[in-house]
């Protein structure tokens, strides 16, 4: 079985497809990150005179500099940041500014933002699973999963594995388990990378232990700002990390479903694409938004490799009386299809003679 696992493993490592479109995305990877962001990123002296508690004279003083030509340039964000930031997040704003969500509801802070802290290396970390860790996680696992059954038809080795009375089972299993493996590998990989090129440039990961409310992943946008979570910058990417994880593997395991009912590897990457990319396509890229489609945004796989929606405010559904948040009954909800997806894979392949 090991042996078995490993010659999997091995063979979709060393597709074409797989270690070309590796190489590439890294390579986009680092050109992004050196060159989307362009000039140097630490800006610890500019909010050193300022970190510690909000208090009024910094609040006066973060009015004045905002009121500066080229305040709301982006070369200038290290500079002004830190006022933009003492200004968001002083007493006065929090009382005067309200949001509310998508039902008009205003939103509440569970945690309050009371001190101001250097933090950007996190929120450029936090930003690529966010933003590319989704799209090269999809690509890997559709380039490297979508041929590992379907391939099997197409080269006709159902009459092998036939004539076997443990080989159906022991194939299903041997796949599956190289294909999470290979999966892992590349989630690994890709946050490795990440995180080495923007502790390089940064030249240091400060910030670490400031709450999530007050990581701001782009100048003048904090996307956990609302978040009910009670996490510091460090644990809220140990749970992004892990969230990822778990949702490249359960498309990991859409992948090899659709593989195992397709006859060809290019039909199984068609449907894939089909089910996964065109959800992300209108929602993510199009922000095609109508209200009756918004259980399939709030829903879709892509959320739970993207991480971001799933913590970022405190959503409810009452299902038979029930309150549930939104990330548990998400969590529930993935639970369940991937039990059912890994069932009918064994059953597909293990009945595979009506594909012969």
């Amino acid at each position: 079985m090991i042996r078995l696992t490993q010659f999997e493993f091995i063979k979709m490592m060393t597709r074409k497809s797989v270690y070309l479109a590796l190489a590439g995305l890294l390579v986009l990877l680092v050109l992004y990150a050196c060159l989307g962001h362009s000039g140097p990123l630490n800006g610890t002296s500019y909010y050193k005179p300022y970190e510690g508690a909000i208090t009024e004279e910094k609040v006066q003083a973060a009015k004045d500099e905002m009121q500066s030509e080229g305040y709301s340039e982006e070369e200038n964000q290290n500079r002004y940041g830190v006022f933009y930031e003492i200004s968001i997040f002083s007493p006065e704003s929090i009382k005067n500014y309200t949001r509310y969500d998508d039902s008009g509801k205003a939103m509440e802070r569970t945690v309050t933002v009371s001190e101001i802290h250097y933090n950007k290396p996190w929120g450029y970390l936090l930003e690529y699973i966010d933003q590319f860790g989704v799209l090269f996680m999809m690509i890997m696992i559709l380039l490297g999963l979508a041929p590992v059954f379907a391939e099997e038809y197409t080269l006709g080795t159902a009459a092998l594995l036939r004539s076997s009375k443990r080989g159906k089972s022991q194939i299903v299993s041997a796949k599956l388990i190289a294909s999470m493996g290979y999966v892992i590998l590349c989630v690994i990989l890709f946050t490795s990378v990440n995180l080495l090129i923007y502790w390089l440039r940064f030249g240091n990961l400060g910030g670490a232990g400031t709450p999530i409310q007050s990581v701001g992943m782009y100048f003048r946008g904090f996307d956990y700002e609302f978040t009910p979570y009670r996490l510091s910058a460090v644990q809220y990417y140990g749970v992004q990390f892990a969230t990822h994880l778990a949702g490249s593997l359960v498309f990991g395991c859409i992948v090899l479903c659709v593989s195992a009912l397709s006859s060809t590897s290019f039909a199984a990457i068609v449907i894939n694409v089909a089910i996964v990319g065109v959800p992300y396509l209108a929602f993510d890229v199009l922000n095609f938004n109508p209200g009756w489609a918004k259980w399939i945004e709030d829903f879709s796989f892509s959320t739970m490799m993207r991480v971001t929606r799933l913590f970022q405010t405190p959503a409810s559904y009452s299902i038979f009386g029930l309150e549930l948040s939104y990330l548990n009954l998400y969590l529930i909800i993935m639970a369940v299809v991937t039990i059912v997806i890994l069932f009918g894979t064994y059953r597909t392949f293990r009945n595979r003679e009506v594909f012969s």
